[in-house]
């Protein structure tokens, strides 16, 4: 890597942590690119960024990473892969960026989550607990860590997976975190998916990308996975509400955690179909330990969620323009 002027390159830029990422970058004043197949989308999410330059270019295609990747020290892979679409392209499109990081000579930042535990067997959750998914995606988000693995054991590669649970923050697009806040902003009651008095922890968003660039300009980080925890425990019920009070219009809370609710509407609805295994994460703890990052690499990033709502509420009304 050249530690003087690294130059950094973001596979979905245009996701929550992609752009978490490249926010930190521009911070720190790192080069980054990022590779982007819509030009006229990723407009919305430049502003305020700094050294960054936009490359056009396919992450599904092998020609078009070898050529991204040349004159780059650190590729953070942040793509995001919608869940109906798992099974078929996850996978390979994380084999197809580690071929191209390894003929690159590229370190490879890779965001993984708690999909890999399973159930929890104790709390906090350290990197030593066993990898026991009982979920389809937890054992595709296990084969994905393998593959990084293994690059790194048979050809080299250098690579890091920084953990996290679920965020929250701008920018974090799926249907259902940012229509929280858009619901609080007008009004309208906010649902939320699971128990609403289990513990639970979410992570701030840029949080989680600083924690990945602390990791890729380490020295230290070579081959290492690393557990990042949100700024506390809490639960779904003193997480809205504080949206509900920041928001000021009295929004209702309520909850959808019958799992024969879910079956039958995913009968008709391939994202609710696949979110229907993951709803133990919203009703059983699972709270991540992070010290082995403190001890190896910093301080943990840690935003107080009274803020981080208060800039996610601030975000989407000029996003969304409410």
């Amino acid at each position: 890597m050249n530690k003087d002027n690294p130059t950094h390159l973001i596979l979905g830029f245009t996701g929550g942590i992609g752009h978490a990422v490249a926010l930190d970058l521009s911070k720190r004043n790192i080069s980054v690119k990022a590779m982007i197949r819509d030009k006229a989308k990723a407009q919305k999410y430049i502003n305020g960024l700094n050294n960054l330059m936009l490359i056009s270019g396919d992450a599904s295609n092998p020609g078009d990473l070898k050529k991204a990747f040349r004159g780059i020290d650190v590729v953070h892979y942040c793509i995001n892969v919608p869940y109906p679409q798992w099974e078929k392209n996850a996978l390979q499109l994380l084999k197809k960026c580690i071929y191209a990081a390894i003929e690159g000579k590229v370190k490879l930042i890779f965001p993984g989550n708690v999909y890999v535990y399973g159930h929890a067997k104790r709390n906090p959750v350290g990197e030593d607990h066993p990898h026991n998914p009982h979920t389809k995606k937890g054992r595709i988000r296990k084969e994905m860590e393998k593959l990084l693995h293994l690059a790194h054991v048979e050809n080299g590669l250098d690579y890091t997976i920084v953990r996290m649970p679920d965020f929250y923050g701008p920018f974090v697009i799926n249907t259902f975190s940012e229509q929280l806040y858009v619901k609080a902003i007008e009004g309208k009651s906010l649902q939320w998916i699971g128990d609403l008095d289990a513990e639970i922890e979410l992570i701030f968003i840029e949080d989680g990308g600083e924690a990945m660039v602390m990791a890729a300009v380490s020295d230290k980080s070579n081959g290492q996975a690393f557990n990042i925890p949100g700024e506390k425990v809490t639960t779904a019920r003193i997480y809205l509400s504080e949206i509900v009070k920041q928001a000021g219009r009295n929004s209702k809370i309520g909850t959808l955690n019958f799992k024969l609710v879910f079956i039958l509407v995913g009968l008709f609805n391939p994202l609710v179909k696949e979110l229907t295994e993951m709803l133990y994460l919203k009703r059983e703890k699972l709270i991540l330990k992070g010290e082995k990052f403190t001890e190896m690499i910093g301080p943990l990033p840690s935003t107080e969620y009274k803020t981080g709502i208060a800039r996610t509420l601030n975000w989407a009304k000029k996003f969304y323009k409410l």
